[in-house]
């Protein structure tokens, strides 16, 4: 699984029937938290603090008044400023509400600390998705590029192991899904490497699920793809979600409990592969660049500008990082010493910093780094000056 132990902004739960874990991390008070329940039975206005996540459980509105409920909850979520995660946490018989989109739902079992994982790892998703679109917005759409295989196809499931439900896995899918099937976890990897694939199920016995399992979430193509395991023991629930399960699927679920499950997956890994797909092609696209004197002021401009206004919903800040040689005690001897300092400068800021983070050449300006949180600013730097310190002993080694 792509961990994530970090919120990327803090805020109030929203929640119903099951409050989120704090972090010790200077997350917010739990007294700010919103019990749904409470607010929904006085018909009460939100608070309007962004929340970090929203968490429901199933279980805990009555059957009596869950439509006005989720009726309710739903305006209230159109009412917030920008997208937030939404689960819906249930067992294999809750009947849960139609038109809900949440992030995930899942299985009501999981432990207080993956919960708290899985939230830091949706908001970021959230980020990556943002920006993606933000790119798309400012650069324009970048002709040219082929597609990484396992970013491109239309959206399919792969379900793995032999357990002879096959049948039941394309029955709760959506009828545009096309459902693959491997017999075990390297034929599935084989299978995920020459196509996009927006879910995994493994129905398979405890320790093959394990191993199936991490084979896939060793793979950094593959670490973040939802990954749904079958449990035929509700004593193995608890484990398999720490062995990496996005979902734990106990018992027989009723099926449209089930479909709900496999579309919250696929949606989310359909979007987290898109956006996955823009950022890899803008990251080639800003490397060429390079070779034409750097991205414009105008577009970079452009850029800054409006990445700034969207993370300051979320009460984020942009961190700007200038790559010049002289912000790291370098001293440049000539215009081709320069040309080679900027090359590595941009080279170690690629490396270090994520996907998200934009790191480029801009014309007239020198090669920057633009990250989405204060600690990727302290690691580049870190970065940058061990392998600054390592070449000039490397190279006062030589000379001597």
């Amino acid at each position: 699984m792509d961990i994530e132990m970090s919120l990327s902004w803090r805020g109030p739960y929203w929640y119903a029937g099951r409050r989120p874990r704090r972090s010790s991390n200077g997350d917010a008070p739990e007294d700010l938290d919103i019990s749904l329940e409470r607010m929904f039975g006085r018909r009460s206005e939100l608070p309007t603090a962004l929340p970090s996540a929203i968490v429901i459980d199933a279980d805990s509105v009555p059957s009596a008044e869950r439509e006005a409920f989720f009726d309710w909850l739903k305006q209230r979520i159109q009412e917030l400023p920008c997208e937030v995660p939404y689960y819906l946490l249930t067992g294999s018989d809750d009947i849960l509400p139609e038109g809900a989109q949440p992030t995930a739902v899942i299985n009501r079992h999981v432990p207080d600390d993956i919960l708290l994982m899985l939230i830091c790892i949706h908001q970021r998703a959230l980020l990556r998705s943002e920006e993606a679109q933000l790119r798309r917005r400012v650069f324009g759409r970048i002709p040219g590029f082929g597609s990484a295989p396992h970013h491109s196809g239309t959206s399919s499931l792969m379900v793995v192991g032999v357990s002879g439900r096959f049948l039941e896995w394309q029955d709760a899918s959506d009828g545009k899904v096309e459902v693959v099937g491997a017999f075990d976890g390297n034929m599935a990897v084989e299978f995920m490497s020459a196509r996009a694939f927006d879910a995994v199920v493994i129905d398979a016995p405890f320790d093959e699920t394990v191993d199936y399992m991490q084979l896939i979430r060793r793979d950094a193509r593959f670490a973040g793809l939802p990954v749904l395991a079958v449990c035929e023991d509700d004593d193995d629930t608890v484990l398999l979600f720490r062995k990496g399960a996005s979902d734990v699927l106990a018992g027989e679920n009723r099926k449209e409990t089930l479909a709900h499950r496999l579309s919250s997956a696929m949606r989310f890994g359909k979007r987290r592969r898109l956006a996955d797909r823009i950022l890899a092609e803008s990251r080639m696209w800003l490397r060429q660049q390079i070779n034409h004197g750097g991205l414009g002021m105008t577009e970079y401009t452009n850029y800054l500008e409006t990445c700034s206004n969207a993370l300051a919903i979320r009460g984020l800040d942009l961190w700007e990082m200038r790559l010049q040689p002289e912000n790291f005690g370098i001293e440049v001897s000539s215009s081709d010493h320069l040309d080679e300092i900027h090359a590595t400068l941009l080279s170690i800021a690629d490396a270090t910093s994520r996907d998200e983070d934009l790191v480029c050449l801009v014309r007239d300006l020198g090669p920057v780094a633009v990250l989405k949180n204060e600690a990727g600013t302290s690691r580049l730097q870190k970065r940058i000056d061990t392998i600054l310190r390592h070449t000039a002993h490397d190279s006062q080694a030589n000379s001597n």
